[in-house]
Parts: C-alpha cells; sequence; structure tokens
C-alpha cells in the first residue's frame, strides 16, 4: 500500500496560520512533558481568563449601547440649542457634553483590530517562502518508510508528531518539518491515510489533531 502526494502550490492562506498553530501546538505539547506541574497553574490562569474576556466583551457591548444613547440624546438636545443658542445655552452645552461621553463610549468599545505577528506566524511564514520553490514532486508513504522531497528517506520510527490541520499534515521530524496539502493526495482518500499514520504510529510517534 503506497499513499501518494503530488505536490502543487501551496495555498498561503491555509499554509501559514495552520503551520503556525502547529509549532505553537508542538511548542505546547513538548513544555507540558517537561513542566507539568507549571501547565496546571497556567491552564488554571487560562480559564480564569477566559471568564474574563467574556465580561470584557460584554463590558463592550454595554458602552457601544451606552455611546449610541447618549449621541441620540445629544443630537437631539443640539438642533434646537442651535436655533436659538442664547435663549438655550444650558441646553447647548448638555448636549455638546452629551455628545462628548456618547463619542468617548464608542472609542472605548472599539477593539483593536491590528494583529500582531508572533513568532510562530514569522516561522510560517519564513517556511512558506521556502515551500514556493519546491519543485513539484511527489512524497510517498509505503509500508515501511516515507519518501520526502529531495531523495530523502525517513522511517516512521524517526518521526516525532504528525499534525492534522484543516487542510495540511504537518510532520515533525529529526527537529525538521515537512508540510503536505490533504488535497495533493493522489491514492486512496484523506480518512483512509489517517487511519493509515495512526496505525502506523504505535508507540512510535504522535497524531495531533488540530483541525478544529
Amino acid at each position: 500500500m503506497e499513499f501518494i502526494f503530488i505536490l502543487t502550490k501551496y495555498n498561503d492562506k491555509s499554509f501559514k496560520p495552520q503551520v503556525s498553530k502547529a509549532l505553537e501546538k508542538r511548542t505546547e505539547l513538548v513544555s507540558r512533558t517537561e513542566h507539568p506541574q507549571m501547565w496546571k497553574c497556567v491552564d488554571k490562569m487560562n480559564l480564569k481568563a477566559k471568564a474574563s474576556e467574556e465580561v470584557l466583551k460584554k463590558r463592550h457591548s454595554r458602552y457601544k449601547l451606552y455611546g449610541i444613547l447618549l449621541l441620540i440624546l445629544g443630537f437631539f438636545l443640539l438642533i434646537p440649542s442651535l436655533m436659538e443658542p442664547r435663549e438655550m445655552l444650558i441646553p447647548l452645552l448638555v448636549s455638546t457634553f452629551t455628545i462628548g461621553i456618547g463619542i468617548l463610549n464608542f472609542r472605548y468599545a472599539r477593539k483593536s483590530k491590528k494583529v500582531k505577528l508572533t513568532s510562530f506566524d514569522k516561522a510560517a511564514i519564513k517556511l512558506f517562502s521556502e515551500y514556493e520553490k519546491i519543485p513539484m514532486v511527489t512524497v510517498t508513504f509505503t509500508n515501511d518508510k516515507v519518501q520526502l522531497v529531495g531523495n530523502v528517506t525517513i522511517g516512521y520510527s524517526e518521526i516525532e508528531k504528525i499534525f492534522i490541520t484543516e487542510d495540511l499534515f504537518i510532520l515533525i521530524w529529526n527537529k525538521r518539518i515537512a508540510v503536505l496539502q490533504k488535497k495533493d493526495l493522489s491514492s486512496y482518500n484523506v480518512e483512509e491515510f489517517i487511519s493509515f499514520i495512526t496505525y502506523k504510529s504505535h508507540n512510535l510517534f504522535e497524531i495531533v489533531n488540530i483541525s478544529e
């Protein structure tokens, strides 16, 4: 039985985020093995942080609503005040103040859309630039070995982990990485390949599904 991947052009929109996620997950798994007690504390903190994030989300929504109401009220007072500013000086001041507070609430409710690149993102971007240069060759999984790009052959005992993402299979072996697109599998189907590598992984390497 042979599973053959005929490599085609890699999709950067799926490659970069999914490889980044796999690299981050691998680092976490290695760290969890080496520092289990530390991760118990981290997991507890993450639970609290998640709760805080939900509270913060509700707070943002609440401030946005306040902003809308204050702006409506402010403009409701502002329009007639502008018609007779001398006689309606106090409503004019109140409306200006109310609009200002409404704008501040809106600004507070806004979330930053700027995404900062992590070290894993940068590594994935660098790896993608290298994969763009890879010729359209084949990668073959047989019963006893894996034939990778550049006539590199490895045994299943050399594999550390295989990550399964939404669109990719990511092999970690001898501190190196190989990325294969599911759509490039030309023989058999994805489910059969997953069953095959799961069988081969027994007591040798770990299968990590991060597709969700």
